[in-house]
Formats: C-alpha cells, structure tokens, sequence
C-alpha cells in the first residue's frame, strides 16, 4: 500500500497509526479516529486481535517473539480471540473517559477493575539475581500489560499533564504546556489551512 497519510504506517500488512502520544497509553487510546463526535468511529485500526498484537509489538510493548507466539494461539481460540477484542475495545472507551475527565461511575468502575484484574495476575519472578513482576505469556498479556500501565499512568503526576488534541480528540503528553495538536503535520496544518481561509473570505 503506498500514498498512506502522513499519520499512518504500513506494519506488516496492517495499518497503523504513528505513535504521537508520549505514552503508549496514549497511543493505544488513539487507535481509532475522531473521538470528538461522541459517535462510532470512522476509521478503527484496531479491527482484529492480530491487529492488536502487532500494534504492541509496533509500539515496543511486547517482543517480536512474543507477539508470534500469541498470534499463533488464536487459530485455537477464536471464541476467546473475539471475546479478547471486544473486551481491549471496550476497555479503550471506559479509558479514554477517564483519562479526560468524562467517566461515570460505571465507566470508571469498568475501568478499575480490569486494571485490578491485571494487577492481580502477576508474578513475582528472578530473573539473574534480580526480582520482578511479569504477566504470564498468554492472549489476556496485551490488554492486561496496558492495564497496568494505564493504572500506572493515573496514578502518577504525568496524569495533569494529558492534553486532548481539539481537532480529532486525540491525547497526548504535554509536560511543557506547549502542545496544541496531537501533531502539527496532520491536525495543526489542518487548522492552519482552515484559519486562512477564514482570513481571506
């Protein structure tokens, strides 16, 4: 595929947004298009399990090796592959509300308990004399993984710092206060265009 906007890249065979958030947190909200209009999206890029997987390999949450090894699960488990789906879609709205503000109580409630879920499933391990918390390695690693960091996230200092692009809903870090736009060459450019027109009417 060739001519892809400038937002997007081609990772093996599936479409991807570029990672523009500062956090993968961030970009994994960004997954799907104009969150403004409170409606469906019109472009998701989430659009299979294996979508998701290789995004997180993209995105450098999970290895190239690990990601094969998932991918190579789902043949056996399609009813579980789509159960996991929904559940990652789902669980990237109720994220998104909380991440700006907007999550009612169930959404927020939906939101907590995966992350505790998650936080519940790992492992203290040794790994060359040193200890540390792993996921086991199975199809509920990926939206569990991004559990974890979006609790991380949350509860950390750099939750005052995300920024909603207000062109396409998009959000970012913007630890400086200097960020308008998830990114100049799409959305900024996109404003810059529509302001001049709006000069010289």
């Amino acid at each position: 595929m060739t001519g892809l906007p400038s937002h997007l890249e081609l990772v093996q065979g599936v479409v991807l947004p570029k990672p523009v958030g500062a956090h993968p947190v961030l970009d994994f909200v960004n997954t799907r298009s104009e969150w403004t209009n409170g409606g469906p999206a019109r472009t998701e890029w989430l659009t299979s399990y294996e979508a998701f997987l290789i995004w997180n390999s993209y995105i450098g949450l999970l290895s190239p090796a690990t990601v094969f090894r998932l991918i190579e699960q789902t043949g056996s488990s399609p009813t579980e592959v789509t159960r996991r789906l929904q559940a990652t879609l789902d669980f990237r709205v109720d994220l998104y509300d909380v991440l700006t503000g907007q999550a009612t109580e169930s959404t927020f409630e939906a939101a907590a308990r995966l992350i505790e879920k998650a936080s519940g499933r790992r492992r203290l391990v040794r790994t060359d004399d040193e200890l540390t918390w792993e996921l086991r390695e199975d199809l509920a690693l990926p939206l569990h993984n991004l559990a974890l960091l979006a609790g991380e996230l949350l509860t950390s200092p750099s939750r005052d710092h995300v920024r909603t692009c207000p062109s396409c809903g998009w959000l970012f870090l913007d630890p400086r206060g200097r960020r308008r736009w998830c990114s100049m060459a799409t959305c900024g450019n996109r404003a810059k265009v529509r302001a001049h027109a709006a000069r010289v009417r």
